[in-house]
């Protein structure tokens, strides 16, 4: 049987027996590529734990209205969930990352830049509300009924400052982990391709942040994400 699929509304339109109209974003991907046609049956996400089995009252070209059948409210996720922190890396790569850091369940992507990030904290202050709509796109193919939350651009030092508790570093020289302890924290940083400076290094060390080890390779930036962000949401997940 054909799973139907997801599409996006805003938070606080999802009600029983309602009729949504979609954006026009989200009405041109429902009767583009997604071919629908009036009658055929979807689920509406809010990214607010909000869900809709609906269907598509009309299905045109300037308009695409839903009507909502029955509305499901998923409970807020338990705990403070994984922050990856990652630094910002080059643009299709840097939304490669969002859209998969959504997919292994990370809570929170806080972008930051470092002393060898070649953007400057300038020029992609303005790239969260991109990388807030990659993250709502990737959730409609996970079935992920609570967005994940994009952060401000940070640097490292705001960054250590923001989390006493600590965190984890992605780091070869660091250990496999299962060697994390409970009191690591929740929250992984992966740095750029040239690694952190000597500077940066001193201050994860000095505010005890711990190392993890991703494997016997050298990995890229956002693979290393993908890789250390689904070892530490398991970890987290088997702490709880």
């Amino acid at each position: 049987m054909k799973t139907p699929p997801w599409l996006l509304v805003l938070p606080g339109l999802i009600s029983k027996d309602t009729v949504i109209t979609l954006d026009t974003a989200e009405g041109r991907h429902a009767t583009g590529p997604l071919r629908l046609r009036s009658g055929e049956e979807v689920v509406l996400a809010d990214g607010a734990g909000h869900t809709a089995a609906a269907r598509l009252a009309i299905a045109g070209k300037t308009q695409v209205d839903v009507e909502v059948m029955s509305v499901h409210v998923a409970p807020p996720p338990r705990g403070a969930g994984v922050t990856l922190a990652l630094a910002v890396i080059e643009p299709r790569a840097m939304d490669w990352a969002v859209q998969k850091a959504v997919e292994i369940g990370v809570r929170r992507l806080q972008p930051i830049v470092t002393d060898r990030t070649q953007s400057r904290r300038r020029a992609v202050s303005g790239r969260s509300d991109h990388w807030h709509q990659i993250a709502l796109q990737a959730l409609k193919q996970c079935r992920r009924p609570w967005a994940m939350e994009i952060g401000e651009v940070q640097t490292i030092t705001d960054l250590v400052a923001d989390h006493e508790a600590g965190g984890v570093v992605a780091d070869q020289g660091g250990v496999v982990i299962g060697g994390l302890p409970r009191s690591c924290g929740r929250v992984l940083v992966v740095g750029p391709e040239g690694g952190f400076s000597s500077a940066e290094d001193e201050l994860f060390t000095s505010s005890g942040w711990f190392r993890l080890r991703l494997g016997a390779n050298i990995l890229r930036s956002e693979t290393a994400a993908v890789v250390g962000g689904a070892m530490m949401v398991a970890h987290d997940e088997s702490v709880e």
